[in-house]
């Protein structure tokens, strides 16, 4: 199938590690045989000016309809495949991660593990649109777009009233997931804070509780990970060290 991958970011003060996840992904599609696209601030020209308005604090949330519209006008001049993924995706066994998907739509399996204020690591189940897959013949994509401008626009902004940065993604996603039931896609795991400070760990302390919860309830490999750049506070300091041992070792050492 004739496959397209569309990724975004802005194009100045990238950092270091997100220039390092953009390249895993970008090379990746070349040994895959896919069409890639980086699309910069430009994504926000294919959201509707009120829609941007409202969620002028929360590039997030325009990000998540802005994505579905790039994809949708990557279907309409032809592919018969659409893959997005986030610019925080590091992919690190490229050779071994491929697309499967040859009809429908499907989203992102998330398993996202943290502490709890007992400081004991829960693992928590969702679906998250950081890696997700259309094809032409799916009957999801109008409807998410729909429903994207339809919450945001019944939502009531103010300097009192906050968004909720996921809630045309992973929330939205979540819910009609324990609704409708979609199909969802394996290989790219959620680096939460947790998982990342087991990977800022000494390879000789790899196997912590936090990888190997992760590790034990992935159903399939891990290829890649969402190293969650909107959560930089609580992440470590040095991702580059952390996205350069992945991709120099090619493997997940638990996995």
């Amino acid at each position: 199938m004739n496959t397209l991958v569309i990724q975004s970011w802005r194009t100045s003060d990238t950092p270091y590690w997100i220039s390092l996840c953009l390249t895993s992904v970008r090379q990746w599609s070349k040994m895959q045989g896919y069409d890639y696209r980086f699309v910069g601030d430009e994504i926000f020209e294919h959201v509707p000016d009120w829609y941007r308005e409202k969620t002028r604090a929360y590039p997030q949330i325009a990000t998540d309809l802005g994505r579905l519209e790039l994809i949708s006008e990557a279907l309409e001049e032809g592919y018969q495949r659409v893959c997005w993924l986030d610019a925080d995706v590091l992919i690190f066994n490229p050779a071994a991660f491929v697309i499967t998907l040859t009809d429908g739509f499907a989203l992102g399996r998330e398993y996202w593990v943290q502490h709890t204020k007992n400081c004991n690591l829960k693992l928590y189940r969702n679906v998250h649109n950081a890696y997700c897959v259309f094809c032409q013949d799916n009957d999801f994509l109008d409807f998410y777009r729909y429903a994207c401008k339809s919450v945001i626009s019944r939502i009531q902004t103010g300097p009192d009233k906050r968004l909720v940065p996921q809630i045309v993604g992973p929330k939205m996603l979540s819910s009609l997931h324990n609704m409708i039931g979609f199909n969802l896609l394996d290989g790219i795991a959620m680096a939460s804070p947790a998982i990342l400070h087991d990977l800022a760990s000494p390879v000789e302390h790899y196997e912590t509780k936090a990888l190997n919860m992760l590790v034990q309830a992935s159903e399939a490999p891990i290829y890649g990970f969402n190293m969650c750049a909107s959560l930089q506070a609580e992440n470590p300091p040095d991702m580059a060290a952390i996205c350069q041992h992945l991709l120099d070792n090619h493997v997940l050492v638990l996995n």
